[in-house]
C-alpha cells in the first residue's frame, strides 16, 4: 500500500504553487507601483488595463485549471501518455485561444478609455501588451503543467528571477523616461523568455498531436470552468466601472487594493492548487482511505493558514500603501476599505478546504452555478451601494457579501457528496 500524505509532504506541493502564483501576480503589482510614481492619470490607466487583461486571460487559466485536473487524475493512474497527450491538446488550445481573444481585444479596444473614465494611453499599454500574450498563455498553462507534474520548486525559482528582472527593468525604464510603454515592453519581453524556456523544458513531458478524445474530455470540463471564471470576471468588470466613476482619488486607492487582493488571492488559490492536485490524485487512485487522509491533512493547514494569511495581508498592505499611496487622503480612504479586505481574506482562506476538494473531484458544474449565483447578488449590491454615502466602502462590503456567500454554498456542497 502507498504510503499516506502528511502535512510536510503537503507541504512541499502547496507552498511553492502558492509562492510562485504570489510572484506571478508580482509581475502586475511592480508595473503598478513603477507607474504610480509617475501620477495618478497613469496609475488610473494601468488599473484600468490590468481589469481588461484579467478578462483576457481567464480562458486560458480555465484550460490550465482543467488540464492540471485532468493530469493530477493521470498521475494517480499512472497512465504516462495520457499525461503528454493532455499537455499537448492542451498548449493546441491555447494557442487558437489566445488569437481569437486578441482578434476580439483588438475589436473592442476603442472604447475602454471612455468606459474606465481614464487616460487615452490606456490603449498603448494594453496594444504592446497583446503582443506577447501567446506567450503569456503558453507559460500559465506549462507552468501548470510542470507543478502537477512535482516540479513546483523548478517554476517557483524561474519565478523569483523573473520578478526579479522585472522589477529592474521597470524602475531604469520609468526613469529614463520610458513610462507606461517601457513597463509593457519590458513585461512582453520576459514572458516571451519565459515561454521559450518552458516549451523547451517540458518537451518530454508532451506530445503534440491531436486527439479527439482527450479534446473532448478538456472541453467537457473546460465549458463549465469558464462559465465559473467569466462570471466573475464581468463582476470584477462592473466593480471597476462602479469606483472609476466615483473620482480619481477613490478609484487609485481602488487600484491598489485590487492589487492587494490579487496578490494574496493569488497565493490562496496557489495553496489550495496543490490540495486540489492531491485529491485528484487521490482520486486516480480510487482508494477511499487515502482520500480521507488527504482531506484531513489538507483540513490542519488551511485551518493554521486561515489566521496566518489575514495577518500577512495587514503588513502587505501597508508596505504597499507607503510606496504608492503617500497623500494623506488617499490613505484616509485605503484604511477605510482595508478591514472589509481582512475578513474577506480570512473567510476565502477558511473556505480553500472546500473550494480545492471540488475542484479535485472535478465538480466544475457546481462551481459555475455557484459563482453565478455570489456573483450576480455581488453586482447588485455593489451597484445599490455604490450610490449611497457608503461609496467606496459599500462596494468593497459587496465583496465581503461574494466571499461569504462562496464559501457557505461550498460547505453545503462538500456536505451533500
Amino acid at each position: 500500500m502507498e504510503e499516506n500524505l502528511d502535512t510536510k509532504k503537503q507541504l512541499k506541493i502547496s507552498l511553492p504553487i502558492a509562492f510562485e502564483n504570489l510572484i506571478n501576480v508580482f509581475m502586475t503589482l511592480v508595473d503598478t507601483l513603477a507607474i504610480s510614481t509617475i501620477g495618478v492619470k497613469e496609475l488610473g490607466a494601468i488599473g484600468a488595463m490590468s481589469v481588461v487583461i484579467n478578462i483576457m486571460q481567464m480562458s486560458i487559466q480555465t484550460i490550465n485549471v482543467t488540464n492540471s485536473s485532468l493530469i493530477s487524475k493521470a498521475v494517480g493512474e499512472k497512465d504516462e501518455n495520457k499525461i503528454k497527450l493532455l499537455s499537448g491538446n492542451s498548449i493546441i488550445l491555447t494557442l487558437i485561444i489566445s488569437i481569437i481573444t486578441i482578434l476580439i481585444t483588438l475589436l473592442v479596444m476603442p472604447i475602454f478609455p471612455k468606459l474606465f473614465n481614464v487616460n487615452k494611453i490606456c490603449n498603448t499599454y494594453l496594444l504592446i501588451r497583446l503582443a506577447g500574450f501567446i506567450q503569456s498563455s503558453i507559460v500559465t498553462v506549462l507552468s501548470g503543467q510542470q507543478r502537477t507534474l512535482g516540479k513546483q520548486g523548478n517554476i517557483l525559482k524561474l519565478r523569483i528571477g523573473a520578478i526579479v528582472i522585472n522589477l529592474i527593468l521597470d524602475m531604469l525604464v520609468v526613469k529614463i523616461g520610458y513610462g507606461i510603454v517601457g513597463v509593457a515592453i519590458v513585461t512582453v519581453a520576459i514572458d516571451t523568455a519565459l515561454s521559450i524556456y518552458l516549451l523547451v523544458k517540458s518537451r518530454k513531458t508532451i506530445i503534440y498531436k491531436f486527439s479527439k478524445k482527450i479534446v473532448k474530455n478538456i472541453l467537457d470540463l473546460f465549458k463549465w470552468n469558464f462559465i465559473e471564471r467569466i462570471v466573475s470576471r464581468i463582476d470584477n468588470f462592473i466593480f471597476n466601472i462602479l469606483v472609476s466613476r466615483m473620482g480619481e482619488n477613490e478609484y487609485a486607492v481602488h487600484v491598489i487594493l485590487i492589487q492587494v487582493k490579487d496578490i494574496i488571492g493569488s497565493f490562496v488559490q496557489g495553496f489550495g492548487d496543490g490540495i486540489t492536485i492531491s485529491i485528484g490524485i487521490a482520486s486516480g487512485k480510487k482508494d477511499i482511505n487515502y482520500m480521507k487522509n488527504t482531506k484531513d491533512i489538507s483540513k490542519i493547514l488551511i485551518n493554521r493558514a486561515s489566521i496566518a494569511v489575514p495577518l500577512a495581508t495587514f503588513f502587505i498592505s501597508l508596505i504597499i500603501m507607503n510606496i504608492s499611496l503617500r497623500n494623506l487622503e488617499l490613505q484616509k480612504i485605503f484604511f477605510s476599505v482595508l478591514p472589509i479586505l481582512l475578513l474577506a481574506i480570512y473567510i476565502e482562506m477558511s473556505a480553500t478546504y472546500y473550494y480545492a476538494i471540488i475542484r479535485g473531484v472535478r465538480d466544475f458544474k457546481f462551481l459555475a452555478k455557484r459563482n453565478f449565483i455570489s456573483s450576480l447578488i455581488k453586482i447588485v449590491v455593489a451597484t445599490i451601494l455604490a450610490y449611497t454615502p457608503l461609496g467606496i466602502i459599500g462596494v468593497w462590503v459587496s465583496f465581503l457579501i461574494y466571499c461569504i456567500l462562496q464559501k457557505y454554498m461550498s460547505k453545503k456542497r462538500i456536505d451533500q457528496i
